[in-house]
Protein backbone atom coordinates (compact mmCIF):
# COMPACT_ATOMS: atom_id res chain seq x y z
CA UNK A 1 0.00 0.00 0.00
CA UNK A 2 1.33 3.43 -0.97
CA UNK A 3 2.00 5.61 2.08
CA UNK A 4 0.18 8.93 2.32
CA UNK A 5 2.07 11.86 3.83
CA UNK A 6 -0.31 14.54 5.13
CA UNK A 7 1.08 18.04 4.65
CA UNK A 8 -1.04 20.47 6.66
CA UNK A 9 -1.00 24.07 5.47
CA UNK A 10 -1.27 26.19 8.61
CA UNK A 11 0.15 29.51 7.50
CA UNK A 12 -2.98 31.63 7.08
CA UNK A 13 -3.40 34.77 9.16
CA UNK A 14 -7.20 34.51 9.39
CA UNK A 15 -7.72 38.27 9.52
CA UNK A 16 -11.43 37.93 8.65
CA UNK A 17 -11.91 36.33 12.08
CA UNK A 18 -10.45 39.18 14.12
CA UNK A 19 -10.59 39.77 17.10
CA UNK A 20 -10.23 36.05 17.95
CA UNK A 21 -7.68 35.46 15.19
CA UNK A 22 -4.44 37.39 15.76
CA UNK A 23 -0.93 37.45 14.33
CA UNK A 24 0.50 35.42 17.21
CA UNK A 25 -2.42 33.00 17.29
CA UNK A 26 -4.40 32.74 14.02
CA UNK A 27 -7.85 31.21 13.70
CA UNK A 28 -6.71 27.62 13.12
CA UNK A 29 -5.29 27.44 16.65
CA UNK A 30 -8.65 28.37 18.21
CA UNK A 31 -11.83 26.39 18.83
CA UNK A 32 -14.26 28.14 16.49
CA UNK A 33 -17.20 25.75 15.98
CA UNK A 34 -16.21 22.62 17.93
CA UNK A 35 -14.59 21.59 21.19
CA UNK A 36 -11.13 21.26 19.61
CA UNK A 37 -9.22 23.86 17.65
CA UNK A 38 -9.44 23.57 13.87
CA UNK A 39 -5.76 22.58 13.76
CA UNK A 40 -6.37 19.89 16.39
CA UNK A 41 -9.39 18.66 14.42
CA UNK A 42 -7.18 18.28 11.35
CA UNK A 43 -4.54 16.35 13.31
CA UNK A 44 -7.20 14.01 14.70
CA UNK A 45 -8.63 13.48 11.23
CA UNK A 46 -5.18 12.42 10.00
CA UNK A 47 -4.71 10.05 12.94
CA UNK A 48 -8.13 8.44 12.61
CA UNK A 49 -7.64 7.43 8.98
CA UNK A 50 -9.16 3.96 9.02
CA UNK A 51 -7.15 1.36 7.17
CA UNK A 52 -5.09 3.86 5.17
CA UNK A 53 -1.31 3.91 5.53
CA UNK A 54 -0.81 7.48 6.74
CA UNK A 55 2.49 8.92 7.97
CA UNK A 56 2.87 11.35 10.85
CA UNK A 57 1.87 14.80 9.56
CA UNK A 58 4.17 17.46 8.19
CA UNK A 59 3.13 20.97 9.20
CA UNK A 60 3.97 24.06 7.14
CA UNK A 61 3.26 27.19 9.16
CA UNK A 62 4.47 30.69 9.90
CA UNK A 63 7.73 31.20 11.75
CA UNK A 64 6.88 31.79 15.39
CA UNK A 65 3.93 29.40 15.48
CA UNK A 66 5.98 26.27 16.10
CA UNK A 67 5.27 26.36 19.85
CA UNK A 68 1.52 26.45 19.20
CA UNK A 69 1.80 23.58 16.73
CA UNK A 70 3.89 21.39 18.98
CA UNK A 71 1.78 22.10 22.07
CA UNK A 72 -1.47 21.15 20.38
CA UNK A 73 0.07 18.00 18.88
CA UNK A 74 1.50 17.02 22.28
CA UNK A 75 -1.87 17.57 23.93
CA UNK A 76 -3.36 14.99 21.56
CA UNK A 77 -0.31 12.70 21.85
CA UNK A 78 0.20 12.92 18.08
CA UNK A 79 3.69 12.66 16.59
CA UNK A 80 4.78 14.98 13.79
CA UNK A 81 7.26 14.21 11.01
CA UNK A 82 8.38 17.83 10.68
CA UNK A 83 7.40 21.45 11.22
CA UNK A 84 8.48 23.62 8.29
CA UNK A 85 8.52 27.33 9.13
CA UNK A 86 7.87 30.04 6.55
CA UNK A 87 9.69 33.36 7.19
CA UNK A 88 6.92 35.05 5.15
CA UNK A 89 3.86 33.97 3.21
CA UNK A 90 4.36 32.92 -0.42
CA UNK A 91 0.99 31.27 -1.15
CA UNK A 92 0.17 27.62 -1.76
CA UNK A 93 2.26 26.93 -4.88
CA UNK A 94 5.41 27.42 -2.80
CA UNK A 95 3.95 25.25 -0.05
CA UNK A 96 3.24 22.51 -2.59
CA UNK A 97 6.76 22.72 -3.99
CA UNK A 98 8.33 22.45 -0.54
CA UNK A 99 6.04 19.54 0.30
CA UNK A 100 7.00 17.73 -2.90
CA UNK A 101 10.73 18.08 -2.32
CA UNK A 102 10.58 17.28 1.39
CA UNK A 103 8.41 14.16 0.95
CA UNK A 104 10.40 12.98 -2.08
CA UNK A 105 13.52 12.91 0.09
CA UNK A 106 11.68 10.73 2.62
CA UNK A 107 9.82 8.43 0.22
CA UNK A 108 9.98 8.95 -3.58
CA UNK A 109 7.01 6.63 -4.13
CA UNK A 110 4.72 8.44 -1.70
CA UNK A 111 1.44 10.28 -2.07
CA UNK A 112 1.06 13.78 -0.62
CA UNK A 113 -2.23 14.78 0.98
CA UNK A 114 -2.06 18.59 0.93
CA UNK A 115 -4.79 20.14 3.03
CA UNK A 116 -5.61 23.31 4.99
CA UNK A 117 -5.60 23.39 8.79
CA UNK A 118 -8.76 25.50 9.06
CA UNK A 119 -11.54 23.27 7.72
CA UNK A 120 -14.29 21.68 9.79
CA UNK A 121 -15.41 18.26 8.53
CA UNK A 122 -18.33 16.70 10.36
CA UNK A 123 -18.03 13.26 8.77
CA UNK A 124 -14.33 12.28 8.70
CA UNK A 125 -15.15 8.72 7.59
CA UNK A 126 -16.71 10.13 4.41
CA UNK A 127 -13.62 12.30 3.94
CA UNK A 128 -11.39 9.21 4.02
CA UNK A 129 -13.81 7.36 1.77
CA UNK A 130 -13.23 10.10 -0.83
CA UNK A 131 -9.44 9.84 -0.35
CA UNK A 132 -9.68 6.08 -0.91
CA UNK A 133 -11.44 6.72 -4.23
CA UNK A 134 -8.74 9.22 -5.18
CA UNK A 135 -5.74 7.07 -4.17
CA UNK A 136 -5.56 4.62 -7.12
CA UNK A 137 -6.16 7.43 -9.60
CA UNK A 138 -3.44 9.56 -7.98
CA UNK A 139 -1.08 6.57 -8.01
CA UNK A 140 -1.71 6.20 -11.74
CA UNK A 141 -0.46 9.76 -12.30
CA UNK A 142 -3.34 12.20 -11.81
CA UNK A 143 -3.24 15.27 -9.57
CA UNK A 144 -6.39 14.83 -7.50
CA UNK A 145 -8.62 17.27 -5.67
CA UNK A 146 -11.89 16.90 -3.79
CA UNK A 147 -15.11 18.42 -5.11
CA UNK A 148 -17.54 19.35 -2.34
CA UNK A 149 -21.22 18.93 -3.17
CA UNK A 150 -22.70 22.46 -3.13
CA UNK A 151 -25.53 23.21 -0.73
CA UNK A 152 -26.37 26.44 -2.54
CA UNK A 153 -25.06 29.09 -4.95
CA UNK A 154 -22.32 30.32 -2.63
CA UNK A 155 -20.22 33.18 -4.01
CA UNK A 156 -17.40 32.67 -1.50
CA UNK A 157 -15.94 29.55 -3.10
CA UNK A 158 -14.21 28.66 -6.33
CA UNK A 159 -15.93 25.99 -8.45
CA UNK A 160 -14.74 22.91 -10.35
CA UNK A 161 -16.37 21.94 -13.66
CA UNK A 162 -16.05 18.20 -14.03
CA UNK A 163 -15.48 16.52 -17.38
CA UNK A 164 -14.94 12.92 -18.51
CA UNK A 165 -15.54 10.18 -15.95
CA UNK A 166 -12.43 8.04 -15.40
CA UNK A 167 -13.32 6.01 -12.25
CA UNK A 168 -16.02 5.65 -9.62
CA UNK A 169 -16.99 9.25 -8.72
CA UNK A 170 -13.73 10.47 -10.30
CA UNK A 171 -13.67 12.84 -13.28
CA UNK A 172 -11.15 14.76 -15.29
CA UNK A 173 -11.37 18.46 -14.52
CA UNK A 174 -12.75 20.47 -17.41
CA UNK A 175 -12.14 23.88 -15.80
CA UNK A 176 -11.56 25.74 -12.56
CA UNK A 177 -13.81 28.75 -12.01
CA UNK A 178 -13.01 31.70 -9.78
CA UNK A 179 -15.52 32.87 -7.17
CA UNK A 180 -18.64 33.75 -9.21
CA UNK A 181 -21.46 36.20 -8.64
CA UNK A 182 -24.75 34.74 -7.41
CA UNK A 183 -26.33 34.58 -10.87
CA UNK A 184 -23.38 32.63 -12.29
CA UNK A 185 -23.20 30.34 -9.24
CA UNK A 186 -26.92 29.56 -9.62
CA UNK A 187 -26.37 28.63 -13.27
CA UNK A 188 -23.47 26.38 -12.28
CA UNK A 189 -25.72 24.47 -9.90
CA UNK A 190 -28.49 24.08 -12.48
CA UNK A 191 -26.15 22.11 -14.75
CA UNK A 192 -25.28 19.59 -12.03
CA UNK A 193 -21.69 19.59 -13.32
CA UNK A 194 -20.02 21.82 -10.72
CA UNK A 195 -18.69 21.36 -7.21
CA UNK A 196 -17.04 23.62 -4.66
CA UNK A 197 -13.26 23.68 -4.69
CA UNK A 198 -12.14 22.76 -1.18
CA UNK A 199 -8.41 23.20 -1.80
CA UNK A 200 -7.67 19.63 -0.64
CA UNK A 201 -5.29 17.70 -2.90
CA UNK A 202 -3.81 14.22 -3.27
CA UNK A 203 -0.65 14.02 -5.39
CA UNK A 204 1.80 11.36 -6.48
CA UNK A 205 5.04 13.07 -5.51
CA UNK A 206 6.84 12.26 -8.78
CA UNK A 207 3.91 13.46 -10.90
CA UNK A 208 3.73 16.68 -8.89
CA UNK A 209 7.45 17.37 -9.28
CA UNK A 210 7.21 16.77 -13.03
CA UNK A 211 4.36 19.27 -13.33
CA UNK A 212 6.30 21.84 -11.35
CA UNK A 213 9.14 21.37 -13.79
CA UNK A 214 6.79 22.01 -16.71
CA UNK A 215 4.61 24.80 -15.34
CA UNK A 216 6.26 26.50 -12.34
CA UNK A 217 9.95 25.66 -12.42
CA UNK A 218 10.95 28.99 -10.88
CA UNK A 219 8.70 28.46 -7.85
CA UNK A 220 10.04 24.95 -7.36
CA UNK A 221 13.70 26.00 -7.68
CA UNK A 222 13.38 28.94 -5.26
CA UNK A 223 11.43 26.82 -2.77
CA UNK A 224 14.03 24.04 -2.86
CA UNK A 225 16.82 26.58 -2.30
CA UNK A 226 14.95 27.85 0.76
CA UNK A 227 14.64 24.28 2.02
CA UNK A 228 18.26 23.41 1.27
CA UNK A 229 19.45 26.41 3.30
CA UNK A 230 16.95 25.93 6.14
CA UNK A 231 18.03 26.16 9.77
CA UNK A 232 17.15 22.85 11.42
CA UNK A 233 16.39 22.57 15.14
CA UNK A 234 14.92 19.23 16.16
CA UNK A 235 11.97 18.61 13.82
CA UNK A 236 11.71 22.32 12.93
CA UNK A 237 13.04 23.53 9.57
CA UNK A 238 13.17 27.32 9.28
CA UNK A 239 13.28 28.12 5.57
CA UNK A 240 16.01 30.46 4.38
CA UNK A 241 14.49 33.96 4.37
CA UNK A 242 16.49 35.43 1.45
CA UNK A 243 15.82 32.41 -0.78
CA UNK A 244 12.14 32.15 0.14
CA UNK A 245 11.68 35.88 -0.41
CA UNK A 246 12.69 35.34 -4.06
CA UNK A 247 9.88 32.82 -4.56
CA UNK A 248 6.96 33.95 -6.72
CA UNK A 249 3.67 34.06 -4.81
CA UNK A 250 0.86 32.16 -6.55
CA UNK A 251 -1.86 29.65 -5.59
CA UNK A 252 -1.22 26.04 -6.54
CA UNK A 253 -4.58 26.02 -8.35
CA UNK A 254 -3.28 28.59 -10.85
CA UNK A 255 0.38 27.55 -10.97
CA UNK A 256 -0.22 23.81 -11.41
CA UNK A 257 -3.80 22.55 -11.40
CA UNK A 258 -5.13 24.85 -14.13
CA UNK A 259 -2.16 24.09 -16.39
CA UNK A 260 -1.64 20.35 -16.00
CA UNK A 261 -3.24 17.82 -18.32
CA UNK A 262 -3.60 15.43 -15.38
CA UNK A 263 -6.07 17.20 -13.06
CA UNK A 264 -8.97 15.11 -11.73
CA UNK A 265 -11.60 15.43 -9.03
CA UNK A 266 -13.49 13.14 -6.67
CA UNK A 267 -17.05 14.41 -6.96
CA UNK A 268 -19.32 14.61 -5.07
CA UNK A 269 -17.80 14.60 -1.60
CA UNK A 270 -20.47 14.57 1.12
CA UNK A 271 -18.46 14.86 4.32
CA UNK A 272 -20.11 17.79 6.08
CA UNK A 273 -17.32 20.11 4.94
CA UNK A 274 -17.23 23.70 6.16
CA UNK A 275 -14.69 26.39 5.36
CA UNK A 276 -14.63 28.38 8.58
CA UNK A 277 -13.39 31.56 6.93
CA UNK A 278 -15.63 34.37 8.15
CA UNK A 279 -17.88 35.33 11.03
CA UNK A 280 -20.85 35.03 8.70
CA UNK A 281 -19.93 31.39 7.96
CA UNK A 282 -19.48 30.64 11.67
CA UNK A 283 -22.77 32.34 12.51
CA UNK A 284 -24.62 30.31 9.87
CA UNK A 285 -23.03 27.08 11.09
CA UNK A 286 -23.71 27.71 14.78
CA UNK A 287 -27.33 28.81 14.26
CA UNK A 288 -27.95 25.81 11.99
CA UNK A 289 -26.74 23.52 14.78
CA UNK A 290 -28.67 25.37 17.47
CA UNK A 291 -32.17 24.64 18.76
CA UNK A 292 -32.81 28.38 19.01
CA UNK A 293 -33.11 31.16 16.42
CA UNK A 294 -29.73 32.53 17.57
CA UNK A 295 -26.54 30.95 18.93
CA UNK A 296 -23.87 31.90 21.43
CA UNK A 297 -20.52 30.78 22.81
CA UNK A 298 -19.18 31.73 26.22
CA UNK A 299 -20.74 33.89 28.97
CA UNK A 300 -23.69 35.27 27.00
CA UNK A 301 -27.36 36.06 27.65
CA UNK A 302 -29.63 36.86 24.71
CA UNK A 303 -33.18 38.23 25.03
CA UNK A 304 -35.46 38.78 22.04
CA UNK A 305 -32.43 38.51 19.74
CA UNK A 306 -33.13 36.91 16.38
CA UNK A 307 -30.66 35.45 13.87
CA UNK A 308 -27.66 36.56 15.92
CA UNK A 309 -24.40 34.94 16.94
CA UNK A 310 -22.61 36.18 20.05
CA UNK A 311 -19.26 34.89 21.26
CA UNK A 312 -17.39 35.95 24.39
CA UNK A 313 -13.91 34.81 25.28
CA UNK A 314 -13.90 37.19 28.24
CA UNK A 315 -16.61 39.51 29.58
CA UNK A 316 -20.28 38.76 30.08
CA UNK A 317 -22.22 39.91 27.00
CA UNK A 318 -25.97 40.60 26.89
CA UNK A 319 -28.13 41.46 23.88
CA UNK A 320 -31.73 42.67 23.93
CA UNK A 321 -34.09 43.22 21.02
CA UNK A 322 -31.54 42.99 18.19
CA UNK A 323 -31.50 41.13 14.89
CA UNK A 324 -28.92 39.88 12.37
CA UNK A 325 -25.91 40.83 14.50
CA UNK A 326 -22.59 39.18 15.21
CA UNK A 327 -20.86 40.17 18.43
CA UNK A 328 -17.39 38.89 19.34
CA UNK A 329 -15.88 39.96 22.67
CA UNK A 330 -12.29 39.46 23.76
CA UNK A 331 -10.45 40.86 26.75
CA UNK A 332 -9.06 43.79 24.78
CA UNK A 333 -11.43 44.20 21.82
CA UNK A 334 -15.08 43.85 20.83
CA UNK A 335 -16.47 43.43 17.31
CA UNK A 336 -20.09 44.28 16.53
CA UNK A 337 -21.19 43.80 12.92
CA UNK A 338 -24.28 43.17 10.86
CA UNK A 339 -24.22 39.66 9.41
CA UNK A 340 -24.11 41.05 5.88
CA UNK A 341 -21.05 43.21 6.58
CA UNK A 342 -18.56 40.68 7.95
CA UNK A 343 -16.42 40.97 4.83
CA UNK A 344 -15.50 44.46 6.04
CA UNK A 345 -13.68 43.13 9.12
CA UNK A 346 -10.58 43.54 6.95
CA UNK A 347 -11.14 47.31 7.08
CA UNK A 348 -10.75 47.20 10.86
CA UNK A 349 -7.67 45.01 10.52
CA UNK A 350 -6.17 47.51 8.04
CA UNK A 351 -6.92 50.35 10.47
CA UNK A 352 -5.16 48.50 13.28
CA UNK A 353 -2.15 47.94 11.01
CA UNK A 354 -1.98 51.60 10.01
CA UNK A 355 -2.22 52.72 13.64
CA UNK A 356 0.20 50.00 14.83
CA UNK A 357 -2.34 48.90 17.44
CA UNK A 358 -1.65 46.04 19.81
CA UNK A 359 -5.13 44.58 19.31
CA UNK A 360 -3.86 43.00 16.09
CA UNK A 361 -1.06 41.01 17.73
Amino acid sequence: MTKIYPVIMSGGAGTRLWPVSRKKSPKQYHAMVAENTMFAETLLRMRDSGGNDVAAPIIICANGHETLVQAQADQLDIDLTAIILEPMGRNTAAVGAIAAEFVHRLDPDALILLLPADHHIEQPKEFWHAIEKATPVATSGYLMTLGIEPTGPDTGFGYIHRGEKIADDVYKIQAFKEKPNEFTASNYLKTGEYSWNAGIFLFDVKRLMKDYGEHAADIFEDSVKALDHAKITGICHLLSEPHFADCRSEPIDIAIMEKTSYAAVVDPVRAGWNDIGSWAAISEFMIHHSTEESASTGDVRMIDSDNCYVRSDGPFVATIGVQNLIVVAMGDAILVTHKNATQDVKKIVNYLKEEDRGELL
